[in-house]
């Protein structure tokens, strides 16, 4: 078995370090080993790398163990120290030993060499484990102490006779009494109100028994000055190695100050649930008039739409029953005109007969602007046939490209809905005939999914109602008309020029729907 070892060897004699070697070899030792003869030689050697042993000679020229034992304790430096020697009394050796050398071997004895190598080395590692044992064990101590001396809170603990055996600086403070002074108490204790021993001794109880609250237990302790504050304490069991029950540990935290936070949260939140009861009571108030606001706004709504649609159908007769019937008069009255001039043959016959067409003309121009003002119903429930026919109309009317054009699915609409749409558009196109002079306009009813979409654009001037939003009582009457459906209305300058009208209808399940009027 190959066992290294380091050896530091401090020898005047080569050849009796040649002995010593050899012997650490015929037992099985691998020896690393350095040869020194002086103490700066011994010193170089230990700053160099560590050893596992040192042999010395009792004397050299130059040196002696006793010197070299000295400066290896100097170090501080826990080596196993054999003293080798040919000439040494039992009195010297015995001196040795009480230095601090650890063995000795006679020259001619080389045989205890060996075990007293190996029995020192092993009480060497013994040491160095107890040493970090201990070691281990003093940091533990320092470290729980910091934890503890850090920990606001205060920490005591109590035998399973109730007596305090331990309290932190913490505890000590937080209570106003001393350690010594609280050591050894036992309940009734001097932080402890007299109502709350019972709940004190109760608390214990029940980790006894293994039942620990999560949250733990809310209790009063007294400070010496005789005021009074809330803690926080949680409990656990203390045991010993085989699982018996020493005593309890407790972890005491001052919650005075959340305490009357929680408190004061609680009233302010009581204050809160009541102005939100009494704000909630005046919102539901102020809602109701709101509703009956609105409400009374889509009446009054509804009452200037019909009164606008009577209006107009009142213009509407007007010009058939009594402009319509005075201009069909003024015609025939031209007519005979005509005719009598052209009896006589006069040349003014013919400018008889061209007023006579004008006249003609302008009749039938007022017929039919006053069967559109006139119109009280659709002829259909179909919103496309009735554009469609809206767009021929104002063609004929009034002498301009009028196109109307369908695109994507048009749901089932209500006949308000249709209404309200082709009035929408007749608006629109009369105000971009009269007021932008337009000679083009488009109509474009678009089906789209969860709306529909009506534009009307032209290349007309600007709406008036564009320039000052406090005029034009046309787009007045459009945006009553589109929120009587709950539309969106709107109105903004095309490009390259005119105006583009924009109604938007949201629409549910491929059905749209009005509120009916009053």
């Amino acid at each position: 078995m190959n066992r290294p070892i380091r050896v530091l060897l401090v020898e005047d004699s080569e050849m009796d370090a040649a002995l010593l070697l050899l012997e650490l070899r015929q037992n099985g030792f691998v020896p690393e080993c350095q040869r020194v003869e002086t103490a700066s030689e011994m010193i170089a050697a230990l700053d160099r790398q560590s050893w596992d042993v040192v042999i010395a000679d009792y004397v050299l020229p130059k040196f002696s163990g006793p010197a070299a034992l000295k400066l290896l304790q100097r170090r501080g430096l826990d080596l196993p120290f054999i003293i080798v020697s040919g000439h040494i009394d039992e009195d010297t050796a015995v001196a040795s030993m009480k230095a601090g050398a650890h063995d000795y071997v006679m020259k001619d004895r080389l045989t205890r060499l060996v075990p007293a190598i190996e029995r020192e080395m092993q009480e060497a590692a013994n040491r160095a484990a107890r040493r970090k044992a201990d070691e281990k064990i003093l940091s533990e101590q320092r470290f729980r102490h910091a934890i503890e001396a850090s920990i606001p809170s205060g920490i005591a603990a109590v035998d399973t006779e109730g007596a305090l055996t331990y309290v932190n600086a913490a505890f000590c403070e937080m209570v106003g009494w001393s350690e010594q002074e609280l050591i050894g108490k036992k309940s009734p204790y001097p932080f402890c109100p007299i109502e709350e021993e019972k709940t004190i001794r109760d608390a214990f109880a029940q980790v006894g028994d293994g039942n620990l609250p999560h949250g733990g237990f809310e209790l009063c302790f007294t400070h010496r000055n005789g005021s009074r504050f809330d803690v926080l304490l949680l409990v656990r069991t203390l045991k010993d190695a085989e699982g018996k029950p020493t005593g309890w540990l407790g972890s005491a935290t001052d919650i005075t100050k959340r305490k009357r936070a929680e408190e004061a949260l609680q009233r302010a939140h009581d204050e809160l649930e009541l102005r939100v009861r009494e704000r909630t009571a005046d919102l539901i108030a102020a809602n109701t008039e709101l509703e009956k606001s609105i409400e009374e706004r889509r009446r009054l709504e509804h009452e200037l739409l019909e009164i606008t649609e009577k209006e107009r159908r009142r213009i509407g007769l007007d010009l058939h029953d009594d402009l319509g019937q005075k201009l069909t008069g003024i015609t025939l009255m031209m007519k005979g005109l005509e005719v009598a001039l052209r009896r006589k043959e006069l040349p003014e016959a013919d400018e008889a007969k061209k007023i006579e067409d004008i006249i003609q003309q302008t009749v039938r121009h007022a017929s039919n602007l006053a069967h559109d003002m006139a119109i009280a119903e659709l002829p259909d429930d179909d919103l496309p046939s009735a554009l469609a026919g809206l767009a021929s109309n104002i063609e004929n009317l009034f002498d301009i490209s009028c196109q109307f054009k369908a695109d994507g699915g048009i749901p089932p609409l209500d006949k308000n809905v249709i209404m309200q749409f082709y009035k929408i558009t007749q608006e629109a196109v009369t105000n971009a005939v009269k007021h932008g002079k337009a000679r083009q306009v488009g109509i474009n009813l678009t089906g789209e999914p969860g709306r529909l979409v009506l534009t009307v654009r032209n290349n007309g001037l600007p709406f008036p109602s564009m320039i000052d939003q406090h005029k034009g009582m046309g787009l007045r009457i459009m945006n009553f008309r589109a929120n009587t459906i709950g539309a969106s209305l709107e109105v903004k300058p095309a490009r390259p020029k005119g105006t583009l009208v924009t109604c938007s209808l949201p629409t549910k399940n491929k059905m749209a729907s009005a509120t009916k009027s009053k």
